[in-house]
């Protein structure tokens, strides 16, 4: 079993100091969108634009007597003596207060391949959430296969017949694998032979390894947010866009480990997996040997010793006649057949795990 965890949203930088909350929303509705705050900041109420049409934008056109106010970047840019959300060409920008323990603001993305989203301007900070609704993708088995066969085999034993026709008087031999045996003053004149039968017949198996396929969810969660030094808001407050630009989603967002309520006034709430766990794999490859069977091949020899080999013949119970006037013989015996490849399935699953990271947005 493994188990894989996404990034966790509290290994972040302190973002944004300035935005530790200090209210208790249990006791009061934060306000998201002050139109001012003690610092200055320009929010709802700034000269700088109606709120609207700005996005994700991080510049705005400058009043004063430097280059376009960065709203993001906690820089005085323009020289007018008022910085980011304080500045009144950051009117696409507000001042929000971001609740204890929560982390934020930033915007929320959530569809499929997060990682080919990027972040707009002024959104440095990348924090993978995790996702929902993990794909099916088994895993892929390679072939299993079956090695040359191999049989713990009995001995042959050889019927030998006085007669021609494997008829009258005969003596049954049992011949020793892989020695010379003697039949002198035996003198057969036909015999037969069964082959022996297969003890713990086998196959070597191979094959069946897994390729498992990263896990991967259908809608997957990305949080971009401003850099540390965003400002122009008053302490426990951040700045942050009033609208956002797709593809993310419209809002600004909080997030925390675990699954969570809700603040008050962070009213949708995204509830994502940060964790999965994956069994997927392979059943283990293995070998039917029903297919094996043993073989036996009886040979006459001339002299003793086994020594001036006459003729060759295999055990296939059937009667051979005329038999050759022999001193010695030997039996070799093999595995024949093979063996049927079984297993190599796909098995196990991807699951979420239990760790899970909440978000929640204000529009």
């Amino acid at each position: 079993m493994r188990r894989s965890a996404f990034p966790s949203v509290t290994a972040l930088v302190a973002l944004l100091a300035a935005s530790a909350c200090t209210q208790d929303f249990d006791q009061f509705e934060p306000e998201l969108f002050p139109a001012s705050s003690a610092s200055g900041s320009g929010g709802a109420g700034g000269s700088g634009g109606d709120g609207g049409g700005q996005g994700t934008t991080a510049s705005t056109a400058s009043s004063g007597g430097g280059g376009a106010e960065q709203c993001l970047n906690g820089d005085d840019d323009d020289d007018d003596g008022a910085i980011d959300c304080a500045d009144d060409d950051c009117g696409g920008f507000a001042c929000v207060a971001v609740p204890e323990d929560w982390q934020g603001p930033g915007v929320l993305y959530a569809g499929p391949a997060a990682a080919d989203v990027a972040c707009p301007e002024g959104f440095p900070t990348r924090v993978d959430v995790g996702g929902r609704d993990l794909l099916d993708e088994p895993a892929t088995c390679s072939a299993c296969s079956c090695g040359s066969p191999t049989a713990e085999c009995g001995a042959p034993e050889v019927r030998v017949y006085r007669g021609d026709s494997c008829d009258g008087l005969n003596v049954t031999l049992e011949v020793p694998t892989d020695e010379c045996f003697s039949i002198q003053g035996i003198d057969p004149g036909s015999y037969s032979g069964e082959a022996p039968d297969a003890d713990a017949a086998r196959c070597a198996p191979s094959g069946g390894e897994a390729t498992v396929p990263p896990p991967r969810f259908g809608t997957e969660g990305l949080v971009c947010a401003p850099g540390p030094d965003s400002g122009g808001c008053a302490a426990g407050e951040a700045c942050a866009p009033r609208e956002v630009d797709a593809p993310f989603e419209q809002g600004v967002c909080v997030w925390r480990e675990g699954e969570r309520r809700c603040p008050q006034g962070f009213d949708e709430r995204h509830v994502f997996a940060s964790s999965v766990v994956d069994d997927r794999g392979c059943t283990r490859c293995t070998c039917d040997a029903d297919g094996v069977r043993c073989a036996a091949t009886l040979t006459f020899f001339r002299e003793a010793g086994c020594e001036a080999p006459i003729e060759s013949v295999s055990f296939d119970g059937s009667c051979a006649e005329d038999a050759p006037s022999a001193i010695s013989l030997s039996a070799d015996v093999t595995a024949t057949g093979s063996c049927q490849p079984r297993g190599g399935a796909p098995t196990g699953e991807v699951a979420a795990g239990d760790d899970r990271i909440t978000v929640c947005c204000a529009r």
